[in-house]
């Protein structure tokens, strides 16, 4: 097959966990399948930034994804006549929108309904063409990815699709080979970033679903108790919402004792993750929840909110509080601070669950999801090869 990827949308640093998501499964295909064709369409920000095997080939689109509405017409305009060009057998758009009248299938991944759920994460034009478009992506696609099974049954719902279309694809659990960082390194990280260990880690964009006002609140009250640990958060700082989050530091008189990062390169987190304390990830809303699954994998106990999609992910693995109750989120970070016994059992039952989940598997789900598209499911290659 010739397998086209649409990155247009990646604008690096800026778009969360789609970023780590196409990065991932690129990476991962490179390494399961050297008999496909790959063409990664990219734009002028991330062009060039991607790892790619021997059978990949990058085709540089003149297209800047800051200016959406350049990216979106160039999308829905100029990349059909360029997945002709290239004869193409299927087209995967991992960032929930693709071509409405692309030449050959269609195959997205919708990672959330975030735009539908919290409509106030996006400016009113861009919540606009979000409904529009994802709802008719999803409805010419010939395959859908989801990223959980309670996410695919709210896509399958709130889009009014097939149940048929639509299929749940765990991502993996991190880095296949994490990076062994020296100490002195590690210390320089740390302190580039203004963080003191004993510290609580968080890792979320400044969306209004990540909860991170609730957070900031616990946060609070668990200083009247135990005043050793920093809170570091580590993502996207959104200016609108980032600003209302600095007034509530202020409000609050947190300053100091918060540090947020931004977006920071993979071999960093990794670094911030092994030197933490503990994870709290009070989301309202995700898909899947991948810090989850990097902070088990590197021994970090987790505390998250009870989302069917994050108890799904967590298992029995982790602590889970109710979201909307500040007092159960302190509640829960201070027993899995103080408690060593339960830290033991996290830790221990948060590394087996984590080795569950690995990007060999995302992209041999995915590729099979490629074939059926495409009209080429492995029954169809064995009955070919067999002669019937």
């Amino acid at each position: 097959m010739k397998i086209g990827i649409n990155a247009l949308y990646l604008i690096p640093g800026r778009v969360g966990g789609s970023e780590i998501y196409l990065r991932r499964l690129i990476s991962a295909l490179s390494r399961i399948d050297r008999e496909n064709e790959y063409i990664v369409f990219t734009n002028r920000e991330n062009s060039g930034s991607f790892d790619l095997g021997d059978n990949f080939r990058e085709h540089h689109c003149p297209v800047r994804a800051l200016i959406r509405p350049h990216r979106i017409a160039w999308e829905q305009l100029v990349l059909p006549y360029r997945a002709r060009q290239h004869n193409l057998n299927v087209l995967h758009s991992p960032g929930f929108v693709a071509p409405l009248f692309s030449p050959c299938p269609s195959v997205i991944t919708i990672l959330d309904l975030i735009y539908l759920e919290f409509p106030e994460t996006f400016p009113f034009a861009a919540r606009t063409w979000m409904r529009f478009l994802v709802r008719h992506s999803a409805r010419r696609a010939r395959a859908i990815i989801a990223l959980s099974r309670y996410s695919r049954d709210e896509i399958l719902w709130a889009l009014d699709i097939p149940f048929w279309k639509i299929k749940a694809i765990y991502m993996g659990g991190g880095e296949d080979k994490p990076p062994q960082i020296p100490r002195e390194e590690r210390n320089r990280i740390l302190h580039k970033a203004g963080i003191v260990p004993p510290f609580i880690l968080t890792v979320a964009a400044a969306h209004p679903h990540k909860n991170l006002m609730r957070l900031l609140e616990a946060y609070y009250q668990l200083l009247k108790e135990e005043k050793r640990y920093q809170l570091v958060i580590v993502g996207v700082k959104h200016n609108r919402y980032y600003q209302k989050l600095v007034n509530m530091l202020e409000r609050l008189n947190l300053r100091g004792r918060v540090v947020f990062t931004g977006w920071i390169p993979e071999r960093e987190k990794e670094c911030i993750y092994n030197e933490a304390r503990l994870l709290v990830f009070p989301s309202l809303l995700e898909g899947f929840g991948l810090p989850i699954l990097e902070s088990m994998r590197c021994g970090l106990p987790v505390a998250c909110s009870e989302l069917p999609s994050l108890a799904e992910v967590a298992g029995e693995a982790a602590c889970l509080f109710n979201p909307y109750s500040v007092e159960d989120i302190t509640r829960t970070l201070l027993d899995c601070l103080s408690n060593d016994d339960l830290r033991r059992r996290l830790i221990a039952r948060g590394r087996i669950h984590a080795e569950k989940f690995n990007w060999e598997e995302t992209a041999w789900k995915t590729l099979e999801v490629y074939r059926e598209a495409a009209g080429l499911s492995r029954q169809n290659r064995i009955d070919s090869i067999s002669g019937f």
